[in-house]
């Protein structure tokens, strides 16, 4: 078993499975990570964390390469080093750690059903037939995206860098598809649902999670603006080298030009939402992660805290969407997401995961009562204009910034184990 620092979590109380010993996990699968690791940051991918568990042990924790290495397009001549302790920008596994977290909180105290309709909690909202259910897992018929902070691409009456503007504006967005019949991926379901969690709760989003689930935890390192909180960017990995220009390819009003480390990167978070979101916005490391992976896999108990109940749990986990891709929330891994997960998981039901754009990916596993996190800083690289102005960043070229190579090593490895 390979530990590169002690575990300072305590062992997970709420186990439903036969209990798989952390150190029966081979030593030479934990090399064959390590080795990928290493290898895809001495090739391109600027750094990374990974922590590993296994019924509430970590057996690996490592960081590799740098935190930040450029100014700009600068080379430092000096980078930051990677730590276990780096705080990372979470991108969309802010849907997880904090909306749909929320949304249990919500759900066990009666305070809300998912088979609401929208148009109780936002009686502006323009269709009568969209659900909770349909926000929650990807079939509501609204778009992927939304670019509020972009006069170009959006028409002049949806234009907004306000976040109190765009509350008012999201609830507007037509519907692209039949509510219930297609699964699209969208940040603009789980910006809907951040403004529903305020209006049921009379908190801002980052308040109503750090009350309720962060600071109860002691996660003390997870939240939204960070460096108003006293943290320094130094604490953080970097993620765009020149703000949100993809290098100067890209331009619109107020658009940062500079090295982003410690601000959110998501633009619609950013400029439109006032760094606090449902889709994006949350900061959080390695360690504070391994609890909240802990919290799912104890199905809303760790240790003494219980956030939700079990029922609720398994609700959000079981609850599938029309083509069984994702829960409420979580994605369900299939054969079509093995470059994300791999492909030795369980069946699904027994494995949920997520991942962000700007370098993370995590899975948990009831089956083995295992996590999986894997942070890394891909965007942190060079952008190459490539066929049909197709924009792409050198640092996502690498086996681990695709997250299905380490993940497969991984569960190869629990397979071994028994």
């Amino acid at each position: 078993m390979k530990n590169t620092e002690p575990n300072t979590q305590p062992d997970n109380c709420n186990i439903s499975t036969p209990p798989l010993n952390p150190g029966s996990y081979p030593e030479a699968w934990l090399d064959k990570i390590d080795n990928l690791a290493d290898y895809s940051t001495s090739n391109g991918l600027p750094g990374a964390v990974l922590n590993f568990g296994i019924q509430g042990s970590s057996i690996f924790k490592k960081s590799y390469g740098f935190q930040r290495t450029y100014n700009e397009k600068v080379p430092m001549p000096n980078p930051e080093s990677m730590s276990t302790d780096t705080l990372f920008d979470l991108a969309s596994l802010t849907k997880i750690f904090s909306t749909m977290l929320g949304f249990m909180l919500l759900v066990d105290r009666g305070l809300i059903s998912i088979s609401d309709k929208v148009q109780k909690h936002l009686p502006t909202f323009t269709n009568p037939d969209v659900t909770l259910e349909q926000l929650l897992n990807h079939n509501s018929g609204l778009p992927a995206t939304y670019d509020f902070y972009n006069p170009k691409k959006v028409p002049a009456s949806f234009y907004s860098q306000e976040r109190s503007k765009t509350i008012e504006l999201l609830p507007k967005v037509p519907l692209i598809n039949k509510p219930g019949t297609v699964t699209v991926y969208s940040d603009i379901n789980y910006m809907l649902l951040g403004i529903i969690l305020e209006q049921v709760t009379g908190k801002t989003q980052d308040v109503f999670l750090a009350e309720e689930i962060y600071n109860p935890l002691q996660l003390m390192h997870t939240g939204y603006k960070l460096l108003e909180k006293g943290f320094k960017p130094s604490q953080f990995e970097a993620t765009e080298r020149c703000g949100n220009t993809r290098d100067g390819f890209v331009s619109f009003p107020n658009v940062r030009t500079q090295t982003l480390q410690g601000e959110v990167q998501d633009e619609k978070a950013y400029y439109s939402m006032g760094q606090v979101s449902g889709h994006a916005g949350l900061f959080s490391n390695a360690d504070d992660l391994s609890v909240l992976c802990q919290l799912l896999l104890g199905k809303g108990t760790y240790h003494s805290f219980k956030a939700f109940s079990e029922a609720t749990a398994d609700l959000f986990f079981e609850t599938k969407n029309i083509d069984a891709s994702y829960a409420l929330g979580l994605q369900i891994p299939s054969p079509s997401t093995a470059l994300i997960y791999g492909t030795m998981l369980p069946y699904a039901g027994n494995s949920l995961g997520h991942t962000g754009w700007t370098g993370n990916c995590f899975l948990i596993d009831f089956q083995h009562q295992s996590y999986a996190i894997l942070l890394n800083n891909k965007r942190h690289s060079p952008v190459i204009n490539v066929y049909n102005e197709t924009l792409k960043f050198e640092g996502n070229l690498l086996p681990a910034s695709i997250y299905g190579g380490i993940m497969q090593l991984f569960y190869a490895g629990l397979v071994i184990a028994g």
